[in-house]
């Protein structure tokens, strides 16, 4: 389980970034909108298809394969959730460009080193299987979400899940991959922290733009290195 250690060591950081920053702090600090959170789902479902359709096509690698976990795709299940709340609506959203930009690395690394899309479902599954059930009961509590707007977080199919999500990091911690591919694989883990940092902020500045004469005031207290030069 050396490499699991190692992941975590060098991912640590951008691990709790992207669970305290941008819109998913909005939407844990209980002042996000069921629209809003939508548009984070809508953008999440396309990065999953993408995770999804990577694993699929190289079911037949022998690392990829034991990854090929089926019963953790959720880009399905998102767009239930999409449909059932945004109703007559559904066309009104486009992807964030941090969303096209992950999408288009995990196409590039299924065709190029299909092994590193494992570093994306990975940073993903685990993530919705850590915290599915605070956000299941954050939504349907605090933003008034029924059951048919939350199929996302439905993991009934697993039975236990903690003792999946230990066969899962176990799987991952024996992954047989050269040490050069192992640092490749590490790098795309905090590639893909960073991507889902970007979504988080970059919604959160489309939804709540920072006004300009914030930043002014700002920039011209005494903290400003410039603001006493003549």
């Amino acid at each position: 389980m050396e490499f699991m250690t190692n992941i975590r060591k060098a991912s640590s950081a951008l691990h709790s970034a992207s669970e305290h920053t941008g819109y998913i702090k909005r939407i844990l600090d209980k002042k996000a909108t069921k629209e809003g959170y939508t548009e984070y789902i809508y953008n999440l479902a396309a990065m999953y298809k993408a995770i999804e359709d990577g694993l699929d096509k190289n079911s037949n690698n022998q690392i990829v394969k034991d990854f090929v976990t089926k019963e953790l795709y959720r880009s399905s299940l998102i767009e239930k959730d999409i449909k059932y709340l945004l109703g007559e609506n559904i066309n009104s959203l486009n992807l964030l460009s941090s969303t096209v930009s992950s999408i288009a690395r995990i196409k590039e690394i299924s065709s190029s080193k299909p092994e590193l899309v494992v570093a994306y479902a990975y940073t993903r599954f685990l993530a919705d299987l850590f915290g599915g059930r605070l956000f299941y009961e954050l939504l349907s509590n605090e933003y008034k979400i029924d059951n048919e707007g939350l199929n996302y977080y439905d993991f009934k199919d697993l039975g236990d899940i903690k003792a999946y999500t230990m066969n899962y990091a176990s799987k991952l911690g024996s992954i047989n991959l050269d040490d050069s591919l192992k640092q490749e694989f590490i790098n795309e883990v905090n590639n893909a922290y960073i991507y889902n940092l970007a979504i988080s902020n970059e919604l959160e500045i489309k939804l709540h733009p920072i006004k300009r004469n914030d930043k002014n005031n700002h920039d011209n207290g005494h903290g400003h290195p410039h603001g006493h030069n003549h």
